[in-house]
């Protein structure tokens, strides 16, 4: 009785110790391949190449469909390898070689999915976000032309022009027809405060001064509670019948930030009395 107790413990010890080694294999098997070195950058429906980093002069293979494309790491293990783009959710797989007795052995294999390329799209400030003064004077003082942002007419489009059509000194800035509202026919300019903003100006024929010349507005200078409007006309403005048009150059504010720019020449002219089409 007591030779089959000690065979069953000396069994038992036998089949966990068996255990216990398969255990420990089991553990250095998977550390040796966590070890394994293969880094791949992102891949993505634009991407013309695959990039990324393994061990030294590894050979690596890119196999997409039938096709294959490889190529060796350099000597700090990184890689780049050119591809045709893919579509989204096309699985690659990527294998990497080490060079052992003349023959190439598998080292490792990764498998990779494409992405579809998320395209950012451009963010417009908020129509009542501040306006930075001193950049636009600096953007303004290049005289060349910039244009940014939408330039579609009417409300609710942002605007980043200057010297815009070879005007030196034009600018239209933010959401200006949002908040600044002209309308001209020829013989009178009427500008009118909209949408709760108040409106600071100053003006000038095009006989007396050019735009770049005319003063910028500031505090002191004239302007418009909201809804207030003004009319301009061409016989106090333009004294020279040669030289129609009107500067005007107007800041908007609202809840005391500067919120829109427009810095225009307004088309005026004067009637010929007796003259008619």
């Amino acid at each position: 009785m007591r030779r089959v107790k000690k065979s069953v413990v000396v069994v038992t010890m036998m089949l966990f110790s068996m255990m216990l080694f398969s255990m420990m294999l089991f553990s250095m098997t998977n550390v040796h391949a966590a070890n394994k070195k293969l880094k791949v950058n992102k891949v993505y429906t634009t991407t013309k190449k695959i990039k990324g980093k393994t061990k030294k002069k590894y050979l690596i293979k890119v196999k997409i469909g039938k096709k294959i494309y490889k190529k060796k790491a350099s000597s700090k293990g990184n890689f780049s390898i050119k591809i045709p783009k893919q579509k989204a959710g096309k699985k690659i797989k990527i294998k990497v070689y080490r060079r052992k007795n003349k023959k190439w052995k598998l080292y490792t294999t990764k498998i990779i999915k494409v992405k579809k390329k998320k395209i950012s799209v451009k963010k417009y400030p908020g129509k009542e976000e501040a306006i930075d003064l001193e950049q636009v004077k600096k953007d303004l003082a290049t005289g060349k032309e910039i244009s940014k942002g939408e330039t579609a007419l009417g409300k609710g489009h942002y605007y980043y022009l200057m010297n815009f059509g070879g005007l030196k000194g034009d600018a239209l800035i933010g959401y200006v027809n949002d908040y600044i509202d002209i309308d001209t026919d020829g013989e009178y300019v009427t500008m009118k405060a909209i949408n709760g903003a108040k409106l600071y100006y100053t003006v000038a024929g095009a006989s007396e001064k050019s735009m770049t010349q005319l003063e910028e507005p500031t505090f002191n200078s004239e302007h418009l509670e909201p809804r207030q409007k003004v009319v301009f006309s061409c016989y106090d403005f333009n004294k020279n019948a040669n030289r129609g048009g009107l500067y005007l150059k107007v800041h908007a504010y609202k809840n005391g930030k500067l919120i829109a720019i427009s810095y225009e020449s307004h088309y005026m002219i004067h009637m010929i009395p007796g003259f008619y089409y």
